[in-house]
């Protein structure tokens, strides 16, 4: 899994990955990837300033709900 921090080119809302909060970009962006670099979606602010271990956690508790439903 990697980050990514990319200058927000977008002009519509995302929902956050980790809250699925509405979250009105800023000037950049956190995306979340794969290893590949296919694009799981976005992390809103509140989400990002709790900080990695935080949200690795989170991404590990989406993973493992994933792999359960498929």
């Amino acid at each position: 899994m990697q980050f990514q921090i990319e200058c927000n080119s977008l002009e519509f809302n995302q929902l956050c990955l980790i809250c699925n909060q509405q979250l009105r970009m800023r000037d950049a962006r956190l995306i979340v990837s794969s290893d590949r670099g296919d694009s799981y979606g976005d992390v809103c602010y509140n989400c990002m300033v709790r900080g990695s271990t935080w949200l690795n956690s989170q991404l590990q508790k989406l993973d493992n709900r994933s792999s359960v439903l498929t």
